[in-house]
């Protein structure tokens, strides 16, 4: 399992997140799955609080560029490697609730019972009109797939198609739910995903 969050800089909630899961419920997981873990893939835009590393450049628009430090990092960090959980952590400040994007090549998607779990536990799911263009349709309610043309620009994108059998990218909304919030809903998911593979291989020793 990949993890990885603070690839923008201003989105807090997803470096605690995934601290928080390290130094907590994470254990629970470790006799189950092997971890591969990168808290923050931006730690000079996080410092300064910006979108952008210190150079300016927006690593989730730059997985092609050769000048974008971050960028090279990750493809080499890929290299060799393949796994069957891919976790980006983001948030918008723009939404008014959470969203997701997932990919699996067999479209078994875990977002519809994610997003309900939201709804019912964390906070509301963001209105589609709050779409940003060229995102397609959702596939349902805050769910939206993980296009192939953002391939060559986002880490997501990148890494679900070269190196990943299920992408998962869930979505808070920075400015309209305190970090706390926040980082229950990245929890949430973390715990939903996990649990529907560790019960898959329970099944599968019955």
């Amino acid at each position: 399992v990949l993890i990885t969050s603070g690839v923008h800089g201003d989105e807090p909630a997803t470096v605690e997140a995934v601290l928080q899961f390290l130094e907590g419920f994470g254990e629970r997981y470790l006799d189950r799955f092997t971890f591969f873990v990168i808290p923050c893939v931006n730690p000079s835009g996080y410092e300064a609080g910006t979108r952008a590393n210190s150079a300016g450049q927006d690593i989730n628009r730059a997985m092609s560029d050769d000048d974008v430090i971050e960028s090279v990092t990750l493809r080499r960090m890929l290299r060799g490697r393949r796994f069957d959980i891919l976790f980006d952590l983001h948030e918008d400040y723009e939404a008014t609730g959470f969203y997701m994007y997932e990919g699996h090549p067999d479209d078994r998607l875990l977002g519809p019972q994610i997003i309900a779990a939201i709804k019912a536990k964390i906070g509301p799911i963001d209105s589609e009109d709050n779409t940003d263009a060229g995102l397609e349709l959702p596939i349902s309610e805050g769910l939206f797939g993980i296009h192939p043309k953002w391939r060559e620009q986002g880490w997501s994108a990148y890494g679900f198609f070269e190196a990943a059998c299920h992408g998962v990218l869930p979505e808070t909304p920075s400015a309209a739910w305190p970090l706390d919030q926040r980082v229950a809903a990245h929890h949430l998911v973390l715990r939903q995903v996990l649990d529907h593979y560790a019960n898959l291989m329970t099944a599968d020793l019955t």
